[in-house]
């Protein structure tokens, strides 16, 4: 039987845990390992954010890829540092790269950050009891900003129920406490809000939910995995993407077997005032509604191409995207969440 002898490189590739050989479908059979990405993401971490957060920054190292991250307070800082070539991976809304693609970004989405979201819409129901009110000259609807998720998770509803856009009123009001303090003023009658934030202001007047994104949209996207086209042409760097969606699925799949799980991410991760001193069963009905309620965690990424589809309509309404046709299929990837799914089993 004849020997093949090996050479000191590839004896030194072997300790270091370099491959030999690439594996199947251009993936690597092995990371570096001292890999490491830089990924960009947002400046906040709310709970819906920290099963993710915890399987990127904690998850991730088990598997030998090293994350640094870089928060903006803007998801367009991110976009920017991304397609710039300073940060490798990046975490933004899909509105927002569509868009950049449309400009001709070669930005590639390969996975969700979560699913869903956290924002319900509340009006004041002293204006509003229907979709159709929404069309009233003393209606103002707040919005985040012109053209981002807020307004078409708005809009969507409203399209669907026979609204005409044209009769409308926004108005810009940035961040979540903000539109809070804006609807229970009567500035706006009518915006979105995160679950959590109802029941105080319900004991503020006659306010009502108009909308539950889970429930109207099948499902809602909110926050996507990306980067650059020409950066997941590398072979390496598509190892490093994989590890980076295995990490959040673990991290997703750990935060629904386990609400100590999702504690010690909540308490690590968050960014949270009162999450120090936020009782445990306080905690565990947020932990109820978002793993089993929402189910914003899915096991297996629910990373797919028709959940976009259904969502253009809206987006275009909004006028967030340019009306000319995108081609989905060349915006995202996903082979890199097959890959994990693959390897996780």
């Amino acid at each position: 039987m004849s020997t093949q002898k090996m050479t000191r490189r590839a004896a030194m590739r072997l300790i270091a845990g370099a491959p030999l050989a690439a594996g199947v479908g251009g993936f690597p059979a092995a990371a570096h390992a001292a890999d490491t990405v830089k990924c960009i993401n947002l400046g906040f971490v709310l709970g819906i954010h920290c099963p993710p957060t915890f399987g990127i920054l904690d998850e991730c190292p088990k598997l030998g890829l090293q994350v640094e991250m870089q928060r903006f307070q803007r998801m367009r800082d991110a976009l920017q540092t991304v397609s710039g070539g300073t940060g490798d991976i990046g975490i933004s809304e899909p509105i927002m790269l569509l868009h950049s693609r449309q400009a001709g970004n070669d930005i590639v989405i390969f996975g969700n950050h979560y699913l869903h979201t956290t924002l319900v819409v509340v009006v004041n129901a002293d204006f509003i009891q229907t979709w159709k009110d929404l069309e009233k000259p003393d209606v103002t609807v707040g919005i985040n900003s012109q053209g981002d998720i807020t307004q078409v998770m708005t809009i969507g509803g409203f399209l669907k129920n026979g609204g005409d856009l044209a009769k409308v009123k926004g108005a810009d009001v940035g961040g979540s406490g903000t539109r809070v303090r804006a609807l229970l003023s009567k500035r706006v009658q009518a915006t979105q809000v995160h679950f959590d934030q109802v029941p105080e202001i319900q004991k503020s007047g006659n306010y009502k939910v108009l909308l539950v994104p889970h429930k109207e949209y099948d499902p809602w996207v909110n926050e996507v995995v990306f980067a650059r086209a020409d950066w997941l042409k590398d072979p390496a760097n598509r190892r490093k993407a994989v590890m980076f969606m295995k990490g959040i699925i673990i991290g997703s799949r750990k935060a629904n077997a386990d609400f100590a799980y999702y504690r010690n991410s909540f308490v690590k991760y968050a960014t949270l005032k009162e999450k120090d001193t936020m009782p445990e069963a306080e905690m565990r009905t947020h932990w109820n509604a978002l793993s089993r309620e929402i189910g914003v965690w899915p096991a297996d990424n629910a990373f797919r191409v028709s959940n976009l589809e259904k969502l253009l309509p809206y987006y275009r309404a909004a006028k967030a995207i340019d009306d000319k046709p995108i081609d989905l299929k060349a915006a995202t990837d996903l082979t890199i969440v097959a890959q994990a799914l693959k390897e996780l089993g």
